[in-house]
Parts: C-alpha cells; sequence; structure tokens
C-alpha cells in the first residue's frame, strides 16, 4: 500500500533507543532526480533552527509516527554541506 507525503507531514518523530519525541515532520527531501528520499525535515517549535533526519536513520514509517534508530539529527546547515559533497559538487544519491 502507497502512502501519499501529506499522511507523512505533520507525523510525530519518535526516537526507537530513547522513545522521546524528536519533533514533527515539516517535508520530504528528494534527491535531484526526484524519486528517491534522501531525508525528513524536523520541525520542533516556531523559533528553532530546521533539522534534518537522514532517510538512513529512519527505521520505520508506522501510522502513528515515524520511528527513528536514534535521537541524533543534523543541522539544516550540516545537511546542506554534506549534500554538496567533498568537492562541492553534488552528492549522488542511488
Amino acid at each position: 500500500m502507497s502512502t501519499r507525503a501529506t499522511d507523512i507531514i505533520g507525523r510525530p518523530i519518535v526516537s526507537a533507543d530513547t522513545g522521546k519525541k524528536l519533533g514533527v515532520v515539516g517535508d520530504l527531501l528528494l534527491a535531484e532526480n526526484g524519486r528517491t528520499l534522501v531525508g525528513l525535515t524536523v520541525k520542533h517549535g516556531a523559533f528553532r533552527s530546521e533539522e534534518v533526519l537522514p532517510i538512513e536513520a529512519v527505521q520505520s514509517f508506522g501510522t502513528d509516527a515515524v520511528v527513528s534508530r536514534s535521537e541524533q539529527l543534523i543541522g539544516a546547515r550540516e545537511w546542506r554541506q554534506q549534500e554538496q559533497g567533498p568537492a562541492g559538487g553534488e552528492r549522488e544519491h542511488e
């Protein structure tokens, strides 16, 4: 069964290792090809900076929450730097 992006946006994100709520899904991040999901933006409060949960850190997409393998999130600035890759070019996603 397929899931729409609108069903995932706003869903709570919970850490599997601690049970702590990390925030809610703000948006889905797609690779340049537009077909590969590479991460989720995490919203938590109106004034906090945006963070990213890489798709590799997602344990599961449950019906009530997205489960992360840990509490580890990446800051948006760091995520952009990682996406640029070591030579300043775009990182390839499979």
